[in-house]
Formats: structure tokens, sequence, C-alpha cells
């Protein structure tokens, strides 16, 4: 009976020693595939550089603005946008830092829009001023 004992122990032990050898490997596979593009799901980047000049990028912007404009009843005149990061999520979220009219003064408002462009889906999450964001 006690020889029965000692071969469990010495198995769960044996099983326990490879998990200790194998699983550090596992896991620095999964955080490099998570890592491809120097993209961490999840994580905000900056945009490549040009970017902000890219249509599909203005026209996120300027979906961002007449969707705040729709909803705050507000009349914010699209101008350029300054600076983008994205956030890999269901889709991506883009940081948006864009300048505008605003009755002939020049301000800095950062949209978050979340897109899924294999849905053809688009929503404005957030519109705010950028903290001193009077614009030269």
């Amino acid at each position: 009976m006690e020889v029965w004992k000692y071969r469990v122990l010495g198995s769960v032990a044996a099983l326990l020693l490879l998990l200790a050898i194998v699983l550090p490997f596992t896991q620095t596979e999964t955080k490099e595939a998570s890592m491809a593009d120097g993209a961490l799901v999840g994580g905000i980047k900056d945009s490549p550089a040009g970017q902000d000049n890219d249509l599909h990028i203005v026209d996120l912007a300027r979906y961002a603005v007449n969707e705040h404009n729709n909803k705050a009843n507000a009349l914010l005149e699209f101008e350029n946008v300054v600076k983008v990061k994205q956030q890999v999520v269901a889709g991506t979220m883009y940081h948006i830092t864009v300048q505008v009219n605003e009755g002939g003064a020049k301000k800095l408002y950062e949209a978050k829009v979340w897109e899924k462009q294999w849905e053809n889906f688009k929503e404005l999450k957030e519109f705010k001023p950028v903290e001193g964001g009077a614009s030269a």
C-alpha cells in the first residue's frame, strides 16, 4: 500500500516539474504574438508618421465633429487633424486631436472614435476640449 502512495506522489512531482519548465516558454510565445507590430492589444500607441493626413483619419475626424455638432447643437467647423493615436479593441479606438474653428477662434478637441471596418461601424465615444486647447 505504501508503494502506491510513493508512485502517485512521484508522478505528481514529475508533472509539476514539467509544468514549471514548459509554462514560461508558452507565456513568452503568447506575449510575443500579442505584441506583433509593436502593438499590445488594448494598449494606446502613436499612429505612424503622416497618418494625420491620411484620408481615412480625416474622414473619421470630420465624422467626430459632425456627430458632436448634432448631439450638442454646436457649430464647430473642422480645420485639420493635429495628432492621432490608436488602441486595438474589438476594432480600433482612434484618439484624434482635432483643430476646429469655434466662432472665429481656433480650438483643440480630442475625439475618441470606435470603428469596426469589417462591420461598417463607427461611433463617437467622446469629444472634449483639450486642456489649454486654444491654438495659434
